[in-house]
């Protein structure tokens, strides 16, 4: 592809114009450019998150997670609710109003937020705790992508 370059428009002059012709340049001819070769840029090394040292830096950065096995052996992740986050403060709100004695229900009306959610308040803030006293510390050894903290056990029928 060339390009043109325009050029300013000639000033008005009273000589004729020379009836010689011009010597033609060398270089005049247009350039043809070879294709560049598409070369694919150098993959980015993964940046491998540091190995944390404890389970509560493990579920901070979402490296390792909290399983409920259910009695018919399937698995349900349960949150983390970490220092300073949201949902840790939502649990506060929730955790304080139960010990003010309100219901469930009564909490759930007052935070405009369904039962099973300030239920899922209560028992994920109190999983916390037990996550920060230490309670899941055995179960959990660097590189564990999944910490087993209840197991439902099936409730044998009646004979």
């Amino acid at each position: 592809m060339t390009t043109t370059k325009t050029q300013p428009a000639k000033k008005a002059t009273t000589r004729k114009p020379a009836t010689r012709a011009q010597p033609a340049k060398a270089n005049s001819a247009p350039k043809t450019v070879a294709p560049k070769e598409q070369t694919k840029p150098a993959p980015k090394p993964k940046s491998a998150k540091p190995q944390p040292k404890t389970l509560i830096e493990a579920l901070t950065t979402g490296q390792t997670v909290l399983m409920k096995v259910r009695a018919n052996g399937t698995k349900r992740s349960l949150p983390y609710y970490a220092e300073g986050s949201g949902y840790r403060t939502l649990a506060q709100t929730a955790t304080t109003l139960k010990a003010n004695g309100k219901t469930v229900d009564a909490i759930a009306e007052e935070m405009k937020v369904s039962t099973a959610t300030a239920r899922r308040f209560l028992t994920g803030l109190s999983l916390a705790h037990d996550v920060e006293a230490g309670k899941f510390d055995k179960q959990w050894k660097p590189g564990t992508k999944e910490v087993i903290v209840h197991t439902v056990v099936a409730k044998q029928a009646k004979a």
